[in-house]
């Protein structure tokens, strides 16, 4: 019998990409208010450059083990510091974050320091959304009858300020972060530290998210069923299938009840 629903976050409770997006073309278009240039190049090539910089950091490793992305290094704070990679990033990705708008303004032959600057501190403003995904209300609602769980891959005071944001935090008994935990799905750990959190075993849950290699596969590690949502950034991975597939999380609910 299931007695607990555990949800990834990003792309599965949130929308993450769409909301980056937004950000990147607002700087772009604000760019384009100092200089002529080409605005959706202009977005293209800082999505790219981000990650391509990113690789450079000196705690790459750490941040691909507690699944914090390139993305996420354009806005996080850092002021929590449960581990010295964190203080690390803390005092490097100012600089990251200037070089992703100057490579992206050079690419259009565009060489203006104080402009690079203006754009990575506009980014962290206009980055702070934290839209839910349209279904999230009413699925809540219908689940009210089992122990709900958060499991989210990221630093810590970046994935907690978007647990705040979305405003539904208090509907949720247990929330596991990776870089809390300093482990992160698809690692055993960390889903085994919210079964003990909740109280349950792991063959009482479904985990629920969006991303085949950390929630699916850390799902059957853990000895868990799995939803896999298909939100159009994360393929569908034959290597991990997942118990259900759906593209809205309502439709879960009768599978859920048959179980």
């Amino acid at each position: 019998m299931i007695q607990a629903i555990l949800f990834d976050l990003d792309e599965t409770l949130i929308l993450d990409h769409p909301v980056s997006l937004h950000a990147l073309r607002s700087c772009a278009f604000y760019a384009a208010s100092w200089y002529s240039l080409d605005i959706p190049h202009l977005v293209q090539t800082a999505e790219t450059m981000a990650v391509r910089l990113w690789k450079s950091s000196p705690v790459f490793e750490y941040t691909q083990r507690i699944g914090h992305s390139a993305g996420e290094g354009l806005w996080a704070r850092y002021e929590v510091q449960t581990h010295p990679a964190l203080k690390t990033l803390h005092d490097w990705v100012q600089d990251f974050r200037v070089a992703v708008w100057r490579e992206s303004l050079e690419a259009q032959n565009i060489h203006d320091d104080a402009l690079c600057e203006v754009l990575a501190h506009r980014y962290l403003s206009e980055r702070r959304l934290y839209p839910r995904y349209p279904e999230i209300d009413p699925l809540l609602q219908a689940l009210s009858g089992y122990k709900l769980g958060i499991v989210t891959n990221g630093v810590p005071d970046l994935q907690r300020e978007k647990l705040e944001g979305f405003g539904l935090l208090g509907r949720f008994q247990a929330v596991a972060v990776s870089g809390e935990l300093d482990i992160g799905k698809p690692q055993r750990g960390i889903f085994d530290h919210i079964c003990t959190e909740l109280g349950v075993e792991p063959s009482a849950c479904v985990m629920v998210g969006d991303n085949p290699e950390r929630d699916i596969a850390g799902a059957a590690n853990a000895g868990m069923k799995s939803v896999w949502v298909e939100r159009g950034f994360k393929p569908k991975d034959p290597q991990h299938p997942a118990d259900l597939e759906v593209s809205n999380l309502l439709e879960m609910l009768p599978w859920l009840e048959a179980q």
